[in-house]
């Protein structure tokens, strides 16, 4: 069983004749069928099929209304099958394809984990969420002070987890929530370092509002603490229409029949050392991002980033200098006045 990430060319062998049938199956559907011919007169006949599995799992969250359809689930098996008249299958292989879009050859989620925050700093109201391949409890080591001490997490993959968080049951074998709150204090300290994994969390008490929930490349859930400044500004479209009217008295002949309000925010991101700022792309190109609002920290909304350009600069071009990011943010959730 190859194990791949969906991003990776995967070519399988179907021998040495040519033409020859194939399909690819999850579960027990075809999601493809073909005819596959050598390109050559001899030599082996191999057939793409990381490509054909991603526009499958495109479809599956193509379709609206999106509360009725159901999330794909990773890692995916599918087994690929050959046939020389189209009737007769047989196997060829099963694949196990991951949800990791990094294109980075030396990453292994198995063993390197999902999580990757871009700044690793959170508020002491937050909840820290990571999703993760591996199956079974996790312990989070948690610092308060020179204090230590040890929670263990448990996996969530159940129907009970709230809607907003469908998203990160599906990421990986599930996730699991450290919460900031309710482990704030310890014999008497605060706490200020959280350890899971591989990824290290640093706790503060800031004053920051905000905070954007998003899937980072290697097909987690990560957290962006927003230090900087937020603004909020919103765009309005106004549908109107004119109506007959009797000028002899003050009336309308313009009406406004609809208001479409857009909320979007213009975001920074506060001082990043050149390796944070290097992660900054896991955020900015995610297509999967949540606004987290720190007064209310259970209300997660669906948002989209609409910088579509950026640049990062490296310690050649700013010298020593810490830089920052400004990037604004779309909620994805339009509100009409009628």
């Amino acid at each position: 069983m190859a194990d791949i990430p969906i991003w990776k060319d995967h070519f399988s062998d179907l021998g040495t004749t040519s033409p020859y049938y194939f399909r690819i199956r999850f579960n027990s559907t075809t999601i493809y069928q073909g005819k596959a011919f050598r390109p050559s007169s001899s030599g082996h006949l191999y057939v793409r099929v990381n490509d054909i599995i991603a526009d499958y799992i495109a479809q599956q969250v193509a379709g609206v209304p999106v509360a009725a359809q159901s999330q794909f689930t990773f890692p995916a098996s599918f087994t690929v099958q050959k046939s020389s008249n189209g009737s007769s299958w047989t196997t060829v292989e099963t694949l196990t394809v991951t949800d990791d879009w990094s294109y980075d050859t030396g990453f292994s989620g198995s063993t390197d984990g999902m999580a990757f925050p871009i700044t690793g700093r959170v508020d002491l109201r937050q909840g820290i969420f990571q999703t993760r391949y591996a199956s079974g409890s996790v312990t989070a080591a948690c610092k308060y002070g020179s204090t230590s001490r040890n929670v263990t997490l448990s996996l969530q993959t159940g129907s009970g987890t709230p809607s907003y968080l469908r998203s990160l049951l599906h990421a990986g074998a599930g996730f699991v929530k450290f919460d900031c709150a309710a482990n704030a204090t310890y014999s008497g300290k605060t706490l200020t370092e959280v350890t899971i994994g591989l990824a290290k969390y640093t706790v503060s008490k800031s004053c920051a509002r905000y905070s954007l929930l998003y899937k980072n490349p290697y097909g987690g859930y990560d957290q962006l603490l927003i230090e900087g400044a937020a603004h909020l500004k919103r765009s309005v479209v106004r549908d109107t229409f004119k109506a007959d009217y009797d000028n002899t008295e003050a009336m309308r002949e313009t009406w406004d029949f609809q208001n479409e309000v857009t909320r979007t925010y213009e975001m920074n991101t506060g001082l990043l050392t050149e390796d944070e700022s290097s992660r900054m792309p896991f955020l900015l190109d995610s297509p999967d991002v949540y606004l987290n609002d720190l007064t209310a920290p259970s209300v997660f909304i669906p948002a989209l980033i609409v910088t579509d350009s950026y640049a990062f600069q490296d310690v050649n071009q700013r010298g020593a200098r810490m830089r920052n990011h400004t990037f604004e943010i779309q909620v994805a959730q339009n509100e009409y006045r009628r």
